[in-house]
């Protein structure tokens, strides 16, 4: 009897959004579920990530968060003609619960000891308060990319979503724990492509960026 081939991985093309009103400028803002929409910078990235995808095949399908950020940047791909979006809730950022969408600034001064705990980055059950715990959040990424590999086998999918996402898949494959939150965090626009199948997962490339360049 012929040996069995191994199933052709289905290729994951991870897309961190562009810059957005909460990544930067006077206040720097704990923005996991807060709704911020894309900065005239960012809306230049996924301008710019678009014209970098445009010359490969479509994808039978563009995966997006829902949340703005995630959504604008999707669109931009779907108005280039590179495939349809299709909204994931899954796909969304970490939840930090009472404190998601206040400043930086005012978390550090007013929760000193969450942040610290925060920073140890050594507790998979950490949480901010009536938020998710990195533990959770990996599981829900994990079960998003399953699902969709599971519906796309050895298709080439895009799929818009936000740091926090992309750094818990990529953690996963790399042996670290979900509580390592600053490992493997993409910046704006970064492709970062994963071969997935249902037995092993490997990361092909990681926050590439190169199509920035034309944007500085």
């Amino acid at each position: 009897m012929p040996a069995r081939m191994p199933p052709v991985p289905t290729r994951l093309v991870l897309i961190r959004h562009g810059r957005a009103v909460s990544d930067g400028g006077p206040e720097l803002l704990l923005g996991g579920r807060t709704d911020a929409a894309l900065t005239d910078a960012g809306r230049a990235e996924a301008r710019c990530l678009a014209a970098r995808l445009r010359g490969a095949a479509p994808f039978p399908l563009i995966y997006s968060s829902p949340l703005r950020r995630a959504a604008s940047t999707a669109q931009a791909l779907e108005a280039a003609g590179l495939g349809t979006i299709r909204y994931c809730a899954a796909l969304r950022e970490i939840d930090c619960g009472a404190l998601d969408g206040a400043p930086l600034e005012e978390v550090r001064r007013s929760f000193p000891d969450v942040w610290a705990a925060n920073l140890r980055q050594d507790d998979d059950g950490f949480r901010y308060p009536g938020g998710e715990s990195y533990r959770e959040f990996r599981a829900r990424c994990l079960a998003a990319m399953r699902a969709i590999a599971r519906a796309h086998r050895g298709a080439r999918i895009a799929v818009v979503t936000h740091a926090g996402v992309v750094s818990q898949v990529v953690g996963k494959i790399r042996g670290m724990s979900p509580a390592r939150w600053d490992c493997h965090r993409p910046g704006t626009t970064g492709i970062t492509e994963i071969a997935w199948n249902r037995r092993a997962q490997a990361v092909l490339t990681f926050d590439d960026r190169s199509h920035l360049a034309s944007a500085r």
